[in-house]
Order: structure tokens, then sequence, then C-alpha cells
């Protein structure tokens, strides 16, 4: 109960980060101004627990009104007492009047390892939902160095990150330097480029670079399509990712495809039933369907105690597949000292549940129920009776 009233305390923090989580505190908000980031204020991860820190943007909006250049700058600061871990960056983008920006970020923080996300990696990343249930962590110090453009609905990135650091695991768990153990190495250079076109919400991925010790090479394609299709009765919400990386690259860059089961809260985009890490592959596809009516069953509202409820069901559908190259006949593989496990056979997790049951404030609450299929007669080692099942509730911001 102490953890779930954490999460769902941590995702409650999100609505002042949408609503516009920068608070102005010097400057003209229409010309250069700087601004406390308030998302930065308090976060949680698996491995840090509560991370506490303080965060500044210097914006300059003036110039992006009149179509001109213009650029932001962004610095913050972490501390976490459970890892005794301090963390920190430091960045800036400028765009200039035809569409091109430019970036460039120094920062000491956690990376997730095998982290399947193709959206380009940004300071803001370790605080965001992306690397919420992230179990595997590395500890870097990292330069990164980006040009983008954009042109219509086609935005083109290219992206160069050089790292030294730590992986804060091996096959016994977590690893914390308060405990005085030796943290494997983990240095290296990537280059990436990003492809995505928003008007059909695909994003195509490609990256590859090296990892020492021992120069370990790798590349690695992503791609995921992401759509909404509204009608007059219901509406449809489609995602589906995919990946591939090259044979004997490092966990880091692999695919982890562990869920989000011990969360309270339902999460797009993943297994609900698969505890963090629970499945890894060097090659898998997924895909989920959610249908909801377009309209709430009812809404009330009361504006003095601002508490309402506008019901809407919804079902949906999760399913994933992944393999290892090498793996046995069990869909496992020992690598990089780990033991991993492929979702060889398939899983299938069927959704219900209902949004808007509470309306408080800016969120609506609801609840919802997934259960994991997978093929009869070949369960997978790791799998659990415990986590077949996942109740949750659902979060949604009412913009």
């Amino acid at each position: 109960m102490k953890k779930a009233a954490i999460i769902i305390a941590a995702c409650i923090m999100l609505v002042p980060s949408a609503l516009g989580q920068l608070i102005r505190i010097a400057g003209d908000i229409d010309r250069t101004a700087l601004y406390l980031d308030a998302d930065r204020l308090w976060s949680y991860n698996l491995y840090e627990r509560s991370r506490w820190g303080v965060g500044l943007t210097l914006n300059n909006r003036v110039a992006e009104l009149r179509g001109t250049p213009h650029g932001t700058l962004n610095l913050y600061l972490g501390y976490s007492p459970y890892a005794e871990l301090f963390t920190g960056g430091i960045g800036g983008t400028w765009q200039t009047g035809d569409r091109q920006r430019f970036s460039l970020a120094l920062s000491h923080d956690l990376a997730a390892a095998g982290i399947r996300h193709t959206a380009t990696a940004t300071l803001r990343e370790p605080s965001s939902l992306s690397s919420f249930m992230a179990r595997r962590l590395n500890e870097r110090w990292q330069a990164t160095a980006g040009y983008g453009i954009e042109r219509g609905a086609i935005d083109f990135g290219v992206e160069l990150q050089g790292w030294r650091g730590w992986r804060l695991y091996d096959a016994g768990g977590l690893l914390y330097r308060r405990d005085s153990v030796t943290l494997p190495r983990e240095d290296g250079i990537a280059a990436g480029a990003t492809l995505s076109a928003y008007a059909g919400r695909y994003i195509l991925t490609l990256q590859g670079g090296a990892t020492m010790p021992g120069t370990h090479r790798f590349m690695r394609l992503t791609a995921q399509y992401r759509q909404t299709f509204r009608g007059n009765i219901v509406k449809t919400h489609l995602f589906a990712q995919g990946g591939i990386v090259s044979r004997s690259a490092p966990y880091t860059f692999m695919f982890d495809l562990g869920g989000t089961w011990g969360s309270p809260l339902l999460f797009e985009g993943t297994l609900l039933t698969a505890r963090p890490v629970e499945f890894t592959a060097d090659l898998y596809g997924l895909a989920s369907v959610r249908v909801e009516l377009a309209k709430p069953l009812f809404d009330l509202w009361n504006n003095y105690v601002a508490i309402g409820s506008r019901p809407v069901p919804f079902v949906g559908v999760n399913a994933a597949w992944g393999l290892l190259r090498d793996m046995d006949d069990n869909g496992m593989l020992v690598h990089d000292d780990l033991t991993l496990q492929a979702p060889h056979l398939g899983i299938v997790e069927p959704v219900l549940g209902v949004n808007g049951l509470l309306r408080w404030g800016a969120v609506d609450w609801g609840l919802s129920v997934a259960w994991r299929i997978v093929p009869y007669g070949a369960p997978y080692r790791f799998r659990k009776a415990s986590n077949n099942l996942s109740l949750m509730v659902t979060a949604l911001l009412t913009l």
C-alpha cells in the first residue's frame, strides 16, 4: 500500500507538469524569462525511489512569437536519499527561423538499460514516465549534441552521444554504492537518427555505436505507430512498435519488454501483466488496440467541491512476441552474465475498464483489469500465477 500511494502521488504530480510546470520567477513572459521547473522538485523511480531537486529554465519567447531564432537553456540538480546519488545536468536548444534546431547537453544521471522508446533522449527523460518502471539503470556522465530540421509534418533529427558510466545491476539484482560493491564499467559512444511523420504518428529510429571495455558494437532499429480514430459512437486507439538489434549487442541496447505489473496504475504501450525486466528480446513486436465510447455514459459535476463523474467504458487487447538469438528451447539465454527470457511463445492480454468513474480536480480516475493468456502447455519459466492478473486504476488528465 505504501508503494501504491507513492506511485499514485507521482502521477498526481504530473498534473501541474502537463498544465505548464514552468513557474516564472523573473523576466518578461513575452520576452526572456527565468522559470522554476516544478516537475524537478520531486520524482520517483524503482531504483532511486524518491528524487528531490530543482530545475531552472531560461526561455527566450519574443523571438519564438515572431518566427525568428529563439532558444531555451535548462539546468537541474537532484538527490536521492535512498540511493545516496546526486544527479544534474545543463543543456540548451537553439531554433532558427527556418525550423532548424541545435542542441547540446551535459549531464550526470541515470539511463534505462534496454529502453525501447523511440523519442530522442533529453534532459527531461530521467524524470518522465518512460523510465518510471525501469529497474535496470546505468549511471552516466554524458555529453550529447544534436541537430534537427522540421518540414511540414516531417521531422528529422540526428544525435551524437558519448558517456562514461557504470551498470547499477548484475545477475543478483540492483547495485548501490553505499554497499561498497564494485560496479560493472560501461563506457560508450553512439550516433542515432530519428525520422518522424507526425500526421501519421510514425517514428523510425536508427542507432549505432560501441561500448567498452571490450568494444561491443551494435546497430539498432525501432519503429512505432500510434493513432486514434474518432467516430460518432466509439474511439479506437492503435499502438504498434517493433525493433531489431544486431547479434551479441550489449544488454544496455537490447529491448527490455518487461511491463508494469505491481504498479496500481494502467500504462499504455506496455505489458500490464509482465514484471519489470521479466522479458528481453533482440527482435520483437508489440501492439495494442483499445476501443472506448466516444462520449461518457453521463456527465455529473459540482463546481463547489470540484468532484464529478463521467464514466467511459473501454475494452482492449495487448499482444507481444520476441526472441533472443541463440536462445534455448525455453526461450532463455545467458548474456552479459544475466539470465534473459524472451516471450517467444507470445503474450496476449485482454483489458477491460471504465475511465472517469470519479473526476476530482483535473484528473479522471477509473478502474481496469488485465489478464495474461499464454500458449497452453508451454508456460514461461518465470511465469507466476500472481501476475497473470492485474487490477489497476486509470488516471487521465482533463486538459
